[in-house]
Order: C-alpha cells, then structure tokens, then sequence
C-alpha cells in the first residue's frame, strides 16, 4: 500500500512539473491550476504513504535500528513541495513551481526507485531525542534553503534579463524582483536557523554513539562551510545593507557546498551520518 501511495505520488508531482513547465511556454492559468492542484494532491499521497507504512517515520531514522538514507531524501521532498505551496499560497509565484516541481521528482527518483541499502544505527541512538531533533531540522533547514535557492536562481536569471533590455518570457512570468530578494532572505535566515540547531543536535547524537562531539569528515566540513557563508550572508545583509545579486550568489554558494554534505548521504555508514546533515 505504501509504496503503491508514493508511486502514485510521484506521478502526481511528475505531472505537476509537466504543468508548471507548460505554463512557461504558455501563459494559460489552467497550467498554474493544474500545476498546485497536482502537487498537493502529491503531497497529500506522499505523507500518507508515510503514515501506511508504519515505520515510515522510524526508517528516516526516528527510533528504528536500522537507517536508510531514501527516506530521508523522500521526506525532504515533502517538506520542500510543502513549503512551496505555503510560499505560493501567500505570494502566489507560480513561476516558482517551474523550479519546485522539477527538483521534487529529481529528489524522490533515487529516494524511492535507485534501491538504497540499509544498515544498523548503533544502540545508543535507536530512541535518541538528539537525533530525532537533528534530522527534522536538517530536513526543514535544507527545505528552507532549497526554496531559497530556487529563488536566488529565480533572481540572477531575472536580472540579466532586464539587463539585456530584453527581457524574455521568464521576465513576464514573475514577481518583482524586490519580493524575490526578500523572500529569499527571510527563507535563507529560516535555513541557517534550522541548519544551526541540526549542528548542535547532531554533535549531540555524535557524542552520544561515539563520544566524538565534532567529527571533522569531509561532510561535516561542507556543512560547516555552508553554515559559516549563510551566518555571513545574513551579517552583510543587516550591518552593510546587502541586497539583490550579491545576496543572491551566497544563497547559490552556500546551498552548492550544503550539497556537497549530502553527497554520498544514500550510502554512508550510520554513525557517520549522525552529523552528515548539518
């Protein structure tokens, strides 16, 4: 039943993607329409296929022996289809499902149908809050970052397009380029917060398996690189004032280096993942 529910899912945001990408081509607001309705009926299949399998929850690493890192791929992809819809709800940016659809069926293709092995989480994290707490937040924080990141790109792409005096369909399609500058930060300052809180509970777990608070493997070192670029970003934003472009490249710079954090994340070992998210 469960994974009947997430195929059917997936399908939805797929069809979705198509929708969005449609009205890129064409302005017709039946392909918006389509395009949200596709993916909250997606979302809404993807956490109930959660809720069907039982342990859906436990197999993204909450009180379960075992850890497998599609799931934690799968439930990024829910918060991120979430968070978009929040998004578009609020400042309607369809433009922005042209980014959010097509990233969402690029995630959950290796979560679900790329077979993903899974290994033992040592005992001392079987039931550990710290854990718990730590990849829910990974998972909000890189959500969160993830939209940002969409509308960064959003942003750049836009600006040379004005720039040109020539502005394209892209142009025509999307809010002003102020409400992406400042929905992009407020969402990058929501991602630092939760990528914050994933660092200390992650060390936490990490002390807790193996007594090592900060073990320096080379994921740990993307994330912390990605943490220290957004704790800049948002320095130069409220001492020099810093807006638009600038902004815009930290927010793609420091998501490329939370990516490097997540590379190899679908086969690491358990206890090096403790802290593979911060």
């Amino acid at each position: 039943m469960a994974t009947a529910l997430v195929h059917i899912a997936l399908f939805a945001y797929t069809a979705g993607a198509v929708a969005f990408l449609g009205w890129l081509v064409r302005p017709l607001p039946r392909f918006v329409t389509a395009g949200r309705v596709l993916l909250f009926v997606g979302l809404l299949l993807h956490l109930a296929s959660f809720v069907a399998a039982h342990n859906g929850l436990t197999e993204a690493g909450f009180g379960s022996d075992v850890w497998r890192g599609g799931q934690l791929f799968s439930l990024l992809a829910a918060f991120v289809v979430a968070g978009y819809l929040a998004l578009d709800l609020r400042y309607r940016m369809p433009v922005a499902g042209a980014f959010v659809a097509p990233f969402t069926v690029a995630v959950m293709v290796p979560a679900h149908l790329v077979q993903s092995r899974a290994r033992a989480i040592a005992p001392e994290l079987t039931h550990s809050v710290a854990l718990a707490v730590h990849v829910s937040a990974a998972t909000l924080g890189t959500a969160a970052l993830a939209l940002a990141f969409g509308l960064a790109v959003l942003y750049l792409a836009s600006e040379k397009q004005l720039k040109s005096k020539h502005p394209g369909r892209l142009f025509a399609r999307q809010p002003s380029l102020e409400l992406i500058d400042r929905v992009g930060y407020q969402l990058a300052v929501w991602g630092f917060v939760f990528l914050s809180l994933a660092i200390a509970t992650g060390s936490l777990a990490s002390r807790e398996s193996s007594g090592n608070a900060l073990p320096f493997a080379p994921k740990e070192a993307f994330a912390i690189l990605a943490w220290a670029l957004f704790a800049a970003l948002i320095q130069a934003r409220l001492v020099a004032g810093w807006r638009g472009r600038r902004v815009a490249i930290l927010v793609v710079a420091g998501f490329l280096l939370l990516i490097g954090a997540y590379a190899g994340l679908l086969t690491a070992a358990p206890h090096a993942s403790v802290v593979a998210l911060r």
